[in-house]
């Protein structure tokens, strides 16, 4: 390709990469997941490996390959040569995990420890999850717990509460005292205890409550498409914006094959 025209900038996209033992294994996501221990980092801790509930994999590796692409052509603008950006499911994957595969890489190499208890993130201690409450779920991110057990009036949480390093050694045991009193009162009453405190926290939503909050309103991000059949689809935008405005089309993704006559024809194929 390059000998064609050297100005060129393409892509490739596989699975593994380009060598190695698992170069002709199937490039699909799910496997992909499997070989790269994401699966480790998510549910609890008895549940095994449990693999992201979306194609991570492929979605990563495409936004991997935009910038790549972006990046050379960036060195095309200057230099004048075009170039072949590659990446692989895997190695999007493995990139994805930087933070924690950076913190296993200096630590010992010790495997990471999930919380037996509703956890939300292997290297992070309590209070950090999701917790029922008498009407739904909320979310509570980094938080002292000694302001923690002041607000939600817990004396159990005494013993922890001045003592940083239990709240990780101790987070199934913190973790289960504070979801017993939170699913006590609805989700709105913590929300009115917590926030004005300060406390990061958050109602998890379903899908339904998303679309009709006003925050998600806000963003604009829903237009309809119609493919090249005449069959419209009701989907999202493009979570960019420039110069504050957000890019919008009516045309939707060509079908399977949909222009491949085209492409021939213009490259006398």
């Amino acid at each position: 390709v390059k000998t064609i025209n050297p100005g060129i900038v393409y892509a490739s996209i596989t699975g593994y990469g380009e060598e190695g033992p698992w170069v002709e294994r199937p490039g699909q996501d799910l496997l992909a997941q499997a070989r790269s221990g994401v699966m480790w980092l998510n549910g609890d801790h008895e549940q095994g490996p449990v693999p992201f509930g979306l194609a991570i994999g492929d979605m990563l590796a495409g936004a991997a390959t935009a910038q790549g692409i972006l990046a050379a052509l960036v060195m095309r603008f200057r230099t004048g040569r075009g170039a072949h950006v590659e990446t692989s499911l895997l190695e999007a994957l493995v990139d994805f995990q930087f933070e924690v595969l950076t913190t296993h890489l200096n630590d010992g190499r010790r495997q990471p420890k999930r919380s037996s208890f509703r956890s939300a993130h292997a290297y992070l201690s309590a209070p950090y999850g999701v917790y029922p409450t008498a009407d739904g779920y909320l979310a509570i991110a980094m938080t002292p717990i000694g302001k923690l057990a002041d607000l939600l009036q817990i004396e159990a949480l005494a013993p922890y509460r001045d003592k940083p390093k239990s709240w990780f050694e101790h987070r199934d045991t913190i973790k289960a005292i504070i979801a017993e009193q939170l699913s006590t009162a609805t989700t709105a009453h913590w929300l009115e205890v917590l926030e004005p405190a300060d406390i990061w926290c958050a109602k998890v939503l379903d899908w339904a409550e998303l679309l009709e909050s006003e925050g998600f309103k806000a963003l604009d991000m829903l237009q309809t498409v119609t493919r090249g059949d005449d069959v419209s689809i009701h989907t999202t935008r493009s979570p960019i914006r420039i110069n504050g405005g957000r890019p919008t089309t009516t045309r939707a993704a060509p079908q399977i094959g949909e222009q491949s006559a085209a492409i021939r024809k213009e490259f006398g194929l």
